[in-house]
């Protein structure tokens, strides 16, 4: 993996793959004040504020508790809808990510305000249920009975078990 700068960092938008140049190499990092980016390629369709996993290759699925369960994974959140193949920035958190008004947000449901993020079984979407722990992120915002987009707030880089 390699650094760069916030410049030519968009994460709201995606890349199709035949416009050159793409913005980054998969896998590269990128930096901004809302916290760390990953340019990845979407492996299936991702909706947007879909908690997804990426693989060492940054091949990016929309996290389940079945497709976090494949070992030690780097978690993403998309902040933008991707259909399959299709390139992206998706945050990853970092020390002091995101947080109160800074507009980066994951889809929860069920979950109460700054309770740990756990898999469920519907793609993309986290709850505080025991499952399987997203490690360095909480909601900032309780969620009742349906999805919702609701601010995070990180303190290290998202991993699943």
């Amino acid at each position: 993996m390699s650094g760069s700068g916030s410049f030519g960092l968009n994460y709201t938008k995606t890349w199709d793959g035949v416009t050159i140049p793409l913005p980054a190499k998969v896998t590269d990092i990128g930096h901004c004040p809302e916290g760390t980016f990953m340019f990845v390629q979407a492996d299936g369709a991702i909706d947007q504020y879909a908690f997804v996993v990426i693989t060492n290759a940054g091949q990016a699925d929309m996290m389940t508790t079945t497709t976090a369960t494949s070992g030690n994974l780097l978690v993403g959140i998309a902040q933008v809808a991707a259909a399959d193949n299709e390139y992206l920035w998706v945050f990853v958190g970092g020390v002091g990510g995101a947080g109160t008004g800074s507009g980066i947000k994951g889809k929860y449901i069920n979950y109460t305000a700054l309770a740990n993020t756990n898999t469920t079984a519907t793609d993309g979407v986290a709850d505080d249920a025991s499952t399987t722990l997203v490690k360095n992120v909480v909601g900032l915002t309780t969620v009742a009975g349906t999805a919702t987009a609701v601010e995070v707030a990180t303190t290290n880089i998202m991993t699943v078990n």
